[in-house]
């Protein structure tokens, strides 16, 4: 133990600038603590009161003029532009005012600002919610087929929890990277302040400066062909318009089981997923729970193919695959629910907007190259038989689990919002309020709340949802020195149409 208090000081603060419910503002968020201890002495300090004076200085000028040229930013390598034509005249008649974008274009025009393609992409979204006004970006494109060419670019984030997750992964896509566009002065958000070029770096030597806070609603759908692009045209399109009978909206499938086998004796993933029907009142839960049947390809597409607003995973997973555990002892694993299982479902235009809690679920950077590039870096004995047994990462699947369920024709989910790297929710009941961690902090907090903001809320904007799901997180459990709670924001992929409205216009 160290002879030291903790906390250290008796309050603490971060600032940030972002949207607050499509509103730009700048974030001040106190933390107090009226009581702190000293491990290696064996006593407790503590105060009656807190006095805090807080001082504002507003701009002697609005940092963002008021215009309104444009709603939604749609950026997409040219070729993809003809598939994407009747989705923008789609977003017109619903007065979603639209702006098409190609890749080369959005680089070009930035010749002056930026690194690298993706700090250009960044500073003309920059640009764009200046001059144009725009809310919400959607991304199109991501690998090129199964090559290892980007259509549009990625940034990784280099957070690194040490000890707090299963292993030190060094590396994970962060989508946030092109939303977060200012800081608590305006100023562009980097990710890079030390400007050595290596981006979201934050290990034992040196933490980068991020604000974090969203200030455009993004979304991305990696599509790595045309035929893709078509697939999610068509499916927003019929989302937002159909009219015909949609009682199959109110269901609400969940899928989960015993996550942990945690000393408190917690049925995790079951006691979450109850809670989901807490928040989302009305709605017709349809379980897929391993205390009731084994967790596979027939009971999950049973359920799938009735229909559903929203379908909620909460498990373990991995690009290829998701899965949980049999209660009582949250050991034994259930047969899971893999890409090849969703071939044969078919749900039809009846499309969910799915959460899925688990590691690696929307790692979209895989591909079979990984297994060639793979074997070459670790040798045949350790990337098949030998720690770190790399090929059962399974980053060489052709397309990562969250993207091919958002893809796949004739069924699947209209939108998935999954992490690309490793995720973690809470064990045990840390805090002994007799409420599993697991609901209250990392991915099942963010889980919960999302749902909540359309279920008890009523917002209807996804990628608001999205993006204040993560705002509220940050307020409620950013600190300076955690590293997971940057993480968890950080790698909470929306893969999907941000300007959705959830359940459509009729």
């Amino acid at each position: 133990f160290q002879d030291s208090m903790y906390p250290d000081d008796w309050i603490s603060y971060h600032v940030g600038g972002g949207l607050d419910f499509s509103e730009y503002v700048t974030f001040f968020t106190l933390r107090m603590y009226p009581a702190r201890y000293n491990a290696e002495g064996h006593h407790i300090e503590f105060i009656d009161q807190i006095m805090v004076t807080v001082t504002y200085q507003p701009p002697e000028e609005p940092i963002l003029q008021d215009v309104d040229v444009y709603d939604l930013l749609i950026i997409a390598p040219e070729i993809y532009h003809d598939e994407l034509t009747s989705l923008c005249e789609h977003k017109e008649r619903f007065g979603v005012k639209t702006r098409l974008v190609g890749v080369s274009e959005a680089i070009d025009q930035m010749f002056w600002e930026g690194r690298d393609d993706a700090e250009k992409i960044k500073y003309f979204i920059k640009r764009s919610i200046e001059e144009w006004g725009i809310s919400h970006v959607l991304l199109v494109g991501g690998l090129k087929g199964q090559s290892k060419t980007w259509d549009l670019p990625v940034r990784y984030s280099h957070v690194v929890p040490p000890t707090e997750q299963e292993y030190a992964e060094q590396s994970f896509i962060s989508d946030l990277y092109y939303a977060d566009i200012y800081d608590s002065l305006g100023e562009f958000s980097s990710w890079d302040s030390n400007n050595d070029d290596f981006f979201a770096d934050w290990n034992e030597e040196y933490k980068e400066e991020m604000d974090l806070y969203p200030d455009v609603y993004l979304g991305r759908i990696p599509c790595r062909n045309e035929k893709e692009v078509r697939i999610m045209v068509d499916k927003i399109i019929n989302y937002e318009t159909d009219s015909s009978d949609d009682s199959w909206f109110n269901n609400l499938v969940l899928v989960a089981g015993d996550s942990y086998p945690d000393a408190s004796g917690f049925n995790e993933g079951e006691l979450i997923s109850e809670k989901a029907i807490e928040v989302m009142p009305g709605f017709n839960p349809l379980k897929v729970y391993a205390s009731i049947d084994d967790i596979n390809r027939r009971t999950v597409n049973k359920a799938m193919n009735q229909g559903a607003g929203f379908a909620y995973f909460c498990g373990h997973g991995s690009p290829a695959s998701w899965s949980t555990h049999f209660p009582p002892d949250g050991s034994t694993w259930t047969t899971g629910y893999n890409l090849k299982d969703m071939l044969p479902l078919r749900n039809g235009y009846k499309l969910p907007i799915t959460v899925v809690g688990g590691c690696h679920n929307g790692q979209f950077d895989v591909g079979l190259f990984n297994l060639l590039e793979g074997i070459k870096e670790y040798g045949i004995k350790e990337y098949f038989f030998a720690e770190p047994y790399r090929f059962f990462y399974n980053e060489w699947v052709p397309n990562s689990w969250a993207w091919l369920l958002t893809s796949k024709p004739n069924g699947g989910a209209i939108a998935t919002i999954a992490n690309t790297g490793l995720g973690t929710h809470g064990e045990d009941d840390s805090d002994f309020n007799g409420i599993a961690d697991y609901l209250e902090v990392l991915d099942g907090w963010l889980e919960l709340r999302f749902l909540q903001l359309y279920g008890e809320d009523g917002k209807s904007d996804l990628g608001e949802n999205h993006g204040q799901t993560m705002t509220e997180y940050i307020h409620r459990f950013r600190d300076d020195e955690e590293k997971m709670d940057t993480k968890m924001v950080q790698q909470w992929e929306l893969f999907g149409d941000p300007s959705l409205r959830i359940s459509g216009y009729y």
